[in-house]
């Protein structure tokens, strides 16, 4: 039988992307009066210490004490991740993209109940693994490590290295029954329907 964990959690915050679909900082932009990044970290912040990672030039985010500079000036999830467990002591980080507002607590605390002993990350499967909605125990680092110095920056390809337990649509669904979780915001239509979302859910 898995042995169940408490793990210290903390939520880290993705803002390292290059937003090519908006064409300009999507981050920043505003949906329902607020930065799409804020929903996120005030989200975040409600459920665990919160921390964002990006680039040098984006600490503006969060006060500066909850700001991690990516180690290597690559945009990438797998980059943010490997700055994180370096950085931060905790037993497991929730990897977070910063254009998912529309995060379930519920949801979230499900996944976490799935961690155990025997794992190293606890990912959704929603039409493909969501690297980026996803529980990573500190075993990950040895992993992460190899495929940076691999020049393997892909995210998903660490996945392959690690025990993972994916957790499936059917199990999701009785915590965010429509899944909007996983709506993440890359275009302008996106945040146009995003915004449209935010005025008929309780967020």
């Amino acid at each position: 039988m898995s042995l169940r964990l408490s793990p210290d959690i903390t939520a880290l915050v993705l803002a390292g992307g290059n937003s090519s679909r908006m064409g300009s900082n999507k981050l920043i932009m505003k949906i329902s009066g607020m930065r799409i990044i804020d929903h996120v970290i005030s989200k975040m912040s409600h459920i665990y210490p919160t921390y964002v990672a990006g680039k040098d030039n984006l600490p503006h985010y969060i006060n500066d004490n909850r700001f991690i500079s990516d180690i290597l000036p690559i945009s990438t999830p797998l980059i943010g991740l490997y700055s994180g467990l370096r950085a931060i002591n905790s037993d497991a980080l929730f990897l977070i993209s910063g254009d998912m507002p529309f995060a379930r607590k519920d949801l979230i605390l499900f996944l976490k109940s799935r961690l155990s002993e025997e794992v190293a990350a606890v990912v959704p499967f929603y039409k493909k693994p969501q690297t980026t909605f996803a529980f990573y125990r500190r075993s990950c680092l040895q992993a992460v490590s190899e495929a940076i110095k691999n020049e393997r920056f892909s995210l998903k390809g660490v996945l392959k290295e690690i025990k993972v337990k994916y957790v499936y649509e059917q199990e999701m669904r009785l915590f965010d029954h429509n899944l909007i979780s996983f709506f993440n915001i890359n275009t302008k239509e996106q945040l146009e329907a995003g915004e449209k979302l935010f005025s008929t859910i309780d967020c």
